[in-house]
């Protein structure tokens, strides 16, 4: 993983910047979202809320969070041993 490229990607720093590096991060694409919940919620007569729509982002979330602990500890583990087989 090249650290620098993932450092430059995140400037937590600039908000503008990561949002434009992370295309899928930005209020447009949470607007669809709702849109899709509403009317997922309209096709099975049922009320869409707020605090529903946040929940189901809250687990969204916490996925992708799950993939890329995943990810980085798997690249940990091979740089690891690859460290090791160059002693």
């Amino acid at each position: 993983m090249d650290t620098n490229r993932f450092k430059s990607s995140h400037d937590f720093s600039n908000l503008q910047k990561n949002l434009h590096n992370n295309p899928g991060y930005s209020v447009e694409s949470y607007s669809q979202q709702v849109k899709d919940y509403m009317n997922d919620m309209k096709s099975k007569n049922k009320e869409a809320t707020k605090q529903d729509f946040m929940s189901q982002a809250q687990k969204s979330a916490k996925d992708v969070w799950e993939d890329m602990q995943d990810m980085a500890s798997k690249a940990w583990d091979e740089n690891n041993e690859q460290s090791s087989k160059q002693k």
